[in-house]
């Protein structure tokens, strides 16, 4: 069965049981910003489940995108993911135990047809309630009901589900598929979860009971249902394979991705690891980005980094050239999108930001490359012949090196890898990425490290940016790599922190402020301004002259021209969000933002897109405002006066109980620690560059103020003028001009079409003289010149078009390349599948085959042998339709 009847008859079949359908979530969790990804169908309900919010239906039926780094280590394996998607039926306060085991069974027995006497159920061991559904409702005999209790040495249980640390949990029960016993076992007591993988977990029903906080159950208001069903391993199951490469979900991809290596999937193991790493990291990039997650250093947008460059470094071992993983993501896009129709919008947006990443790439992998060799060197140097296991991970984790490159590249020198250290520092690291349940990453670790200061030694910062942009500071302390230093000299990086600062730390989606520090002794660049700990402003600089030492006194000045235009750009997005609300109505909210020099970006809830007129009058009502110079004002108040003033503000934020609100003057007032201008005047110009959506519901618009939209209006002009001289028009007549220009390309274009359809009936005629009667059919396989596929397939579809009863085989060389295509008449597809002969061409031209029994396409790398593979296929298809019905 193929995943689209599979998605589509899940969905219906909940539908039938009064489920409500819902979309799917944003990959970017709404209601806990602390959370790095959705990770769970049931996630994006939990606001339902634990009664903060009230739900759309009591019943609600999803096929939720979920993404996880828990196990990116392991994505290269035939089952292991990032990105994935769960099935899941919800009840929110409704129905219970036994309707959410028996309409599982029914589901998968009569509309999935798996067979009753393959499938086990488990439960927790005091379920009664439960294990009686298993035993008398559904009649399974005792020995294929399992029960699990709690393992006393780690307090866990494979049936008592917890989404962590806190959050809504209780007893599960699974539906489980018994494969037999398995090869290569012998005769054993197996059960589910032992290692010989004979049972493998389909379906799970969570009873949710409790909301678990900080190792106490507290009962939840209402019993809920929620259950999941991975969507990879069903298509798994329904397909009859054991590798998750291997359905059609990664057909597509996989081939793709063979095309461009030349290579075969399966035919050696490397490069098959290879391949399945590229297709799983591209599906992720793929939808991280569509949800609006761009590639860093830090949090969500250094998960997508890393796939990129793992990805891409396994394009290398295979031989692609950069550029291949946007082509390979863009495959992504064109199977994907008509389920996850974000991914049409973004698709620009993906493939630029995917290739971007990946030209970076190409220079941080030669600076790996070289730290390699250095440790090869050193190795030698030392006579041990051997690279420490924590060198080896560093590659891994900093430059994405897999530990067999680096194996590899080390023995053509004779050098080998201290893999059981490697391995300990990889555990140490998936240790504590469990603990924390995010990604480690530095930032982590510094704030806990400044924080420690704070507490036990007093560090802190008073900030003096929202009244002056310099200061006489005193530096207090200095850091390099979060260990203490009395000094930084000429040419180090450090992290500096100053008694008072007019630098303003990164927060609120402004970005830090830039500038220097200057001393008697030395001078520093600040590339960048972070609060890592509350009240304990840092300074990332970059020492260029002298020396700086705890206790100097520095000239502490802020970059004033950026400075000045983060302002402007900061004033404008509070304008851009209370016009938004406007224009679209107060159900839009705010969903994120960036504010930087150079330009703004403000992120909404909303479900389509703008209008050009919506737009416009965005436009328009903002630079109103800022020709009437509407003064901008601080005030410090109470934070239940904040909120009952109608300040705007952000759900998920946590504010303290006195708060800044920033008020436009009879336009806009908002909760914000920002620097903004004290007049909206000094904005110069708003103009909106372009408006997009990054994820289900929630669009993006981005702006320019000041110099940057005084810029983007000349490069209009210019861009203007430079078409109307090229047309020879006044620029007034610039849209007449194209349009006349669209109609002579239309009128080219039907010319274009009636001389080729001449050419192409003379075409099918000269084909149509090369077949071969058999029982009353005409047999075609030759070999044709085409443009592409598609070429091929039209020549095709005007072959059956032309002929009562045949079967035809076609064949073009492009390049290297041999392409195949096959189409059967109805009449003739019981004897005769297209499938199956393009299948059979393909193998013979190193290649693969796919579609259905009335139209197939295929192709493979060996085009010398093109008519051999034709010759295959003909012969098959006279045998067919020579046999004996």
């Amino acid at each position: 069965m193929d995943s689209a009847t599979i998605r589509e008859r899940f969905v219906r079949f909940f539908e039938s049981k009064n489920h409500k359908p819902l979309p799917s979530a944003s990959l970017v969790p709404r209601d806990d910003p602390s959370l790095l990804f959705t990770t769970a169908g049931m996630l994006p309900l939990v606001p339902y489940f634990t009664g903060k919010k009230q739900p759309p239906a009591r019943r609600i039926v999803t096929i939720q995108k979920c993404f996880r780094t828990t196990d990116l280590a392991d994505v290269g394996d035939s089952y292991h993911n990032t990105f994935f998607e769960m099935l899941g039926n919800f009840g929110i306060g409704d129905y219970w135990k036994r309707e959410a085991i028996l309409w599982g069974w029914e589901f998968a027995t009569k509309h999935l047809g798996l067979a009753p006497e393959t499938l086990v159920g488990t439960v927790y061991e005091t379920d009664e309630e439960a294990y009686k559904v298993w035993r008398d409702d559904l009649g399974l005999p005792e020995s294929r009901i399992f029960r699990f209790g709690t393992d006393p040495a780690t307090g866990e249980s494979p049936n008592f589900w917890k989404p962590g640390p806190v959050g809504p949990c209780g007893p599960c029960s699974e539906l489980q598929v018994d494969r037999g016993p398995r090869p290569g076992w012998p005769e054993h007591d197996c059960y589910p979860g032992h290692e010989c993988v004979r049972y493998l977990e389909l379906w799970n029903y969570v009873f949710q009971e409790f909301d678990q906080r900080d190792g106490e159950l507290i009962p939840l208001p209402m019993k809920n249902i929620d259950t999941g069903m991975g969507f990879e391993r069903l298509c798994q199951v329904m397909q009859g394979v054991t590798d998750t490469y291997r359905t059609d979900l990664f057909t597509g991809i996989v081939g793709r991705i063979e095309d461009l290596a030349s290579k075969r999937y399966g035919d050696d193991s490397d490069s098959t690891r290879s391949m399945r790493i590229i297709a799983d990291h591209a599906r992720g990039a793929t939808f991280l980005i569509a949800d609006g997650i761009l590639p860093g250093n830090e949090w969500r947008g250094y998960v997508l980094r890393r796939l990129i460059r793992r990805a891409a470094l396994h394009g290398r071992l295979l031989g692609l050239k950069t550029g291949f993983l946007a082509t390979v993501c863009a495959e992504v896009i064109k199977d994907m999108q008509r389920h996850y129709h974000e991914l049409t919008g973004a698709r620009d947006r993906i493939l630029e930001t995917v290739k971007g990443e990946e030209e970076k790439f190409a220079n941080t992998l030669a600076s790996g490359l070289a730290q390699l060799e250095q440790a090869i060197a050193e190795a030698k140097k030392q006579g041990a012949a051997r690279i420490e296991g924590r060198t080896a991970f560093r590659l891994h984790d900093t430059y994405g090196f897999p530990l067999e490159l680096t194996r590899e590249l080390a023995a053509k020198e004779g050098v080998v890898i201290d893999e059981s250290g490697f391995e300990r520092s990889l555990d140490a690291q998936r240790e504590q990425s469990r603990q924390r349940q995010k990604f480690t990453h530095d930032a982590a670790r510094a704030g806990q490290f400044y924080t420690e200061l704070r507490d036990k030694e007093g560090l802190r910062t008073n900030f003096v940016g929202y009244e002056r942009l310099r200061e006489e500071s005193r530096v207090v302390a200095i850091f390099l790599d979060t260990a203490v230093a009395a000094e930084a000299t000429k040419g180090m990086e450090c992290e500096i922190v100053l008694d008072r600062t007019p630098f303003y730390p990164e927060g609120g989606g402004q970005v830090g402020d830039v500038g220097e520090l200057v001393g008697d002794n030395g001078r520093a660049i600040v590339t960048d301004t972070q609060e890592p700990s509350e009240g304990v402003i840092v300074h990332a600089v970059s020492v260029i002259e002298g020396t700086l030492r705890v206790g100097d006194i520095v000239n502490a000045q802020v970059d004033v021209p950026k400075r000045r235009d983060t302002m402007r750009n900061h004033t404008a997005t509070h304008m851009l969000h209370a016009t938004v609300r406007r224009v679209l109505g107060e159900g839009v909210h705010q969903a994120g933002s960036l504010v930087e020099p150079a330009r703004l970006r403000f992120d909404f809830t909303y479900d389509r897109a703008l209008t050009p007129e919506q737009l416009r009058r965005i436009e328009v009502e903002i630079n109103e405002a800022v020709l009437d110079d509407r003064p901008v004002r601080a005030h410090e108040m109470p934070l239940q006066q904040a909120l009952a003033s109608g300040a705007l503000h952000l759900f998920d934020e946590k504010y303290a109980d006195k708060v800044r609100v920033m008020e436009v003057k009879d336009f806009s007032k908002e909760l914000c620690g920002g620097t903004h201008v004290a007049a909206t005047g000094e904005i110069g110009l708003f103009v909106v560059t372009r408006e997009e959506s990054v994820g289900t519901g929630v669009r993006r618009i981005e702006g320019l103020t000041g110099h940057g939209a005084i810029r983007h209006v000349n490069e209009q002009r210019e861009t203007l003028g430079a078409l109307a001289d090229q047309l020879r028009v006044p620029r007034s007549r610039l849209p007449e001009a194209v349009a006349a220009l669209h109609e002579a390309q239309r009128r080219l274009e039907r010319e274009l079409t009636g001389m080729q359809r001449e050419t192409a009936d003379s075409l099918i005629d000269g084909i149509l003289q090369r077949g071969a009667r058999v029982d009353g059919a005409i047999v075609v396989a030759v070999e044709v010149a085409a443009r592409d596929v598609n070429h091929l397939r039209a020549i095709g579809d005007r072959l059956r078009d032309r002929v009562k009863s045949g079967v035809i085989v076609l064949g073009a060389k492009t390049g290297d390349s041999a392409k195949l295509v096959g189409v059967v008449t109805k009449d003739l597809v019981p004897r005769v599948s297209a499938k199956e002969l393009v299948t059979l061409a393909a193998n013979v031209v190193g290649g693969k085959g796919g579609g259905r029994a009335d139209s197939a396409q295929g192709g493979g790398p060996d085009a010398a042998r093109l008519a051999e593979a034709l010759e295959a296929a003909q012969r098959e298809a006279k045998d067919r339709l020579s046999r004996v019905t």
